[in-house]
């Protein structure tokens, strides 16, 4: 059991980038370790200049950065949200939060993941349970120590599933504010189909791709192919 959740966990680093909240390359990496640590804002006074003037857009972008550094995605994003409603027309400060937001929704997955393992392992032993029908079958599967952990373990596994969608939800809604900034922006439709592609959500998807066609015309058979895919599991 213990293996299996470590096994879950070290693919969920390999696979989704965990904690690369700044999205750092190796060199970066490396260069960090070297020089021991950012030579950025520090979270403190990012965050006492934000306190003394909550309207500092700097401040606050400053204090996103800081929190990045630190592998503070959740806090990051709530910085860049603040960030942004004090500089809307900003793009690439929408651009950063978008991909924050989405990095937080990958984070969050892997405790879908654990949560759900939890919950398998909670109702295996139902499978070598003794028939209901003997009086020691019906102790054991009157067990309240038994249910109750049971039903711990699915309204962890529900929580952290409507914590995947909010997150994805939140970046759906930040890209679809930079592509009204940027509307012949390609890239930005493309990431806001596979942001929509993971969270599911597919009317989202099918419309960001019929934008991106347009503004790829060289692309535009195979990105058609794609929402005719969708379409027909609808």
């Amino acid at each position: 059991m213990f293996v299996f959740l470590a096994l879950v966990f070290a693919g969920g680093f390999v696979f989704f980038g965990v904690g690369s909240g700044n999205n750092s390359s190796l060199g970066d990496l490396f260069n960090n370790l070297f020089k021991g640590g950012s030579s950025g804002p520090s979270i403190s006074s990012s965050l006492k200049k934000t306190q003394q003037n909550p309207a500092d857009a700097k401040a606050w972008h400053d204090l996103a950065t800081a929190y990045q550094d630190k592998q503070r995605t959740q806090d990051a994003v709530g910085a860049l949200t603040t960030y942004t409603s004090l500089r809307p027309k900003d793009a690439k400060g929408l651009a950063e939060l978008a991909a924050l937001q989405r990095t937080q929704a990958q984070d969050l997955q892997q405790n879908v993941y654990v949560a759900q393992v939890l919950q398998q392992d909670a109702n295996a032993s139902s499978t070598f349970s003794l028939s209901s029908s003997s009086p020691l079958g019906k102790a054991l599967n009157a067990d309240p120590v038994s249910e109750a952990w049971q039903g711990e373990t699915s309204s962890r596994s529900s929580g952290a599933q409507v914590q995947v969608q909010s997150a994805y939800a939140a970046a759906i809604g930040t890209y679809q504010r930079l592509a009204a900034l940027r509307p012949g922006d390609a890239s930005v439709q493309l990431d806001l189909a596979t942001t929509a592609e993971s969270a599911g959500n597919t009317t989202v998807e099918i419309a960001a791709l019929k934008r991106a066609a347009k503004l790829l015309p060289d692309q535009a058979a195979q990105i058609r192919a794609k929402i005719k895919t969708l379409q027909g599991h609808k």
